[in-house]
């Protein structure tokens, strides 16, 4: 009888450690790793339409930032309730549209400052599909790290069952895929914000 109770509970034990991790949201997955970005350090963002940022001295126009493909600086584009971080000598805001609505609110404008190389504070406009400020972290090098996502489906269907996560670096001004992934898959049929990690690699 002890020898069935210790099986039956080593058994428990394997398939609770086996067990996925199911986050609610991606910001909860990006918190599990190790992000730059935690706790919000206001900065100084004069007006939603054309803001610009205060910042090391310096005035930053987020519209004249440099944008990973298909993503675009456009008006309004963080709102009116934009969030912002600093990580010395990184800093990096927030938001979306006061006019997003539908699945744009999947969208979230993200600028990342950098001023590690002294002088002029340069920035970039990140993916913004299921973007957060807490995504980003430093390879071994200390160069932002970042996801860019999109969906995946399965083969004769319309609906998406997951996300691919495919990672970027910043190196000298431009957006280099490291060619690492991470596949994830929603765990309730076409909700977006609740999903586990399928795979990563």
């Amino acid at each position: 009888m002890k020898k069935i109770a210790t099986s039956l509970a080593l058994f428990l034990a394997s398939q609770l450690a086996c067990a996925q991790t199911v986050y609610n949201g991606y910001d909860a997955y990006y918190l599990s790793r190790k992000g730059i970005f935690r706790n919000a350090s206001p900065l100084r963002i004069d007006g939603s339409r054309n803001a610009v940022v205060h910042w090391q001295n310096q005035r930053i126009e987020l519209k004249r930032s440099k944008p990973f493909r298909g993503e675009f600086t456009v008006n309004d584009d963080i709102g009116s309730h934009a969030i912002s971080f600093v990580n010395f000598p990184y800093a990096c805001i927030e938001g979306k549209s006061s006019s997003a609505s539908g699945t744009a609110v999947r969208h979230t404008s993200v600028y990342l400052l950098d001023a590690k190389e002294g002088g002029r504070v340069k920035a970039y406009k990140l993916p913004s599909l299921f973007a957060a400020c807490s995504e980003v972290r430093l390879d071994r090098h200390g160069r932002p790290l970042f996801f860019d996502a999109d969906y995946v489906y399965e083969k004769g269907s319309e609906s998406a069952v997951g996300v691919i996560l495919r990672e970027y670096v910043l190196n000298n001004r431009e957006f280099v895929s490291t060619g690492h992934s991470v596949k994830t898959h929603f765990v309730e049929p076409e909700n977006v914000w609740k999903f586990e990690v399928a795979t990563e690699q």
